[in-house]
């Protein structure tokens, strides 16, 4: 029997940490001869420059619209940073090309084919385009987030049921389950879509279907049970990589499956992340129970807190806390749902035990972590050059 864990009772909100300064990596080695690289990132979750690849990975991976470039100077990664003229010594002779993905993984202006292509290797419908200017390049994807989805018809039943397929802003159909919410839609449900039980697949309805669609109750919804995991792959390498996986239902829009960010790969941090994604996705107004196979997580955010806030988040071996910054987010976002009278429980499930929730969360964390070691095996040749015969114009 499954035990649920009640989430605390109402916390202080925990104050922000401390910004850290982009460092060089240690210890990173380089080619015999070859030249230094400067990564200058402009967008991403810490603006700045980064000495060694995965490092400034670590900031553009996650963050949508990321926008950065290697320089061999600190000088012109400066002013790329600053929006000034570089200076002529640092100006490369070489015609470098831009690759703007409009539509991907992590959307962004990239310099390298290797890694463009590992946003869009495997995504429905991406769309991308090769130029010569970096601005053209940012200007392709800022269209792409300025023009919204051309949507759906007018609505026609209760709660978003409509009689015409969403469609993009160029007329094309989007596939069932990954066009937006039509308007009306309730939870972050989709009514016009539903999981065929033969394929295992979501599929649009047909119109017996939409037929008898059941107007839903009005009333105030039940327990949304949401399952929640981590993953950690090529630990202990240049590789290793975490993914984060948070699963609320077959075809779910809400689903959840993406690399760990930052440079602390660890299952420990995608466990708690997994909950902070979860918690910060749910509807504000839903009892929650979050399902996890990590007692390590629960404990954090239901009993150890408490002596670690009295310790000044010191253990007893007065070493400072692993994680503090996840769980005092955690305790934060439980804290808010408790003064809106919301229960936040948690609910222990042992992994890899054949539970269909925990399987499918597993599976959206593999699936993320696997991304996270993809783009770091691309970031290995980062500076190859690629023929242009391998990038079609526009897509």
């Amino acid at each position: 029997m499954n035990k649920t864990t009640p989430s605390p009772s109402p916390v202080p909100k925990a104050s922000p940490g401390s910004k850290p300064s982009p460092s060089p990596t240690a210890g990173t080695k380089r080619k015999r001869n070859a030249a230094a690289k400067y990564y200058a990132v402009k967008a991403g979750h810490k603006p700045g420059i980064y000495y060694g690849w995965n490092d400034c990975l670590a900031q553009i991976t996650g963050f949508k619209g990321a926008i950065f470039q290697s320089f061999p100077s600190q000088e012109a990664a400066n002013a790329f940073l600053n929006g000034t003229k570089p200076p002529v010594e640092s100006q490369s002779s070489e015609n470098t090309r831009f690759y703007g993905i409009q539509r991907g993984r992590v959307t962004g202006v990239y310099t390298d084919w290797t890694t463009a292509q590992e946003q869009i290797r495997g995504f429905p419908r991406p769309r991308y385009r090769k130029f010569s200017t970096r601005e053209e390049a940012e200007e392709f994807v800022r269209e792409g987030q300025t023009q919204p989805p051309v949507g759906f018809g007018v609505a026609t039943g209760p709660h978003g049921l409509t009689t015409e397929k969403p469609k993009d802003a160029e007329g094309v159909e989007f596939a069932p389950g990954e066009g937006p919410l039509p308007k009306g839609a309730e939870d972050g449900f989709d009514p016009n879509v539903i999981l065929d039980p033969a394929t295992g697949k979501v599929v649009y309805k047909t119109a017996p279907q939409m037929a008898a669609t059941k107007t839903q109750s009005t009333g105030i919804p039940g327990m949304l049970r949401i399952y929640t995991d981590g993953s950690s792959l090529r630990n202990g390498t240049p590789l290793a990589s975490a993914g984060v996986g948070v699963y609320f239902g077959p075809g779910d829009s809400r689903n959840v499956s993406e690399p760990l960010k930052g440079s602390r790969q660890t299952n420990q941090r995608a466990e708690l992340t997994a909950i902070l994604r979860a918690i910060d996705i749910a509807p504000r107004h839903r009892d929650v129970t979050i399902i996890t196979d990590s007692r390590y997580s629960i404990d954090c955010v239901t009993v150890w807190f408490i002596n670690w806030r009295r310790n000044n988040w010191m253990t007893r071996d007065k070493k400072p806390v692993e994680n503090k910054d996840l769980v005092e987010s955690i305790l934060v976002k439980i804290e808010e749902r408790n003064d809106l009278k919301v229960k936040t429980l948690f609910e222990w499930v042992k992994g890899h035990n054949k539970d269909p929730g925990n399987e499918e969360a597993d599976k959206l964390a593999v699936d993320g972590a696997q991304r996270g070691v993809s783009a770091k095996v691309g970031a290995l040749h980062v500076a190859q050059e690629v023929p242009d015969e391998l990038f079609d114009e526009d897509f």
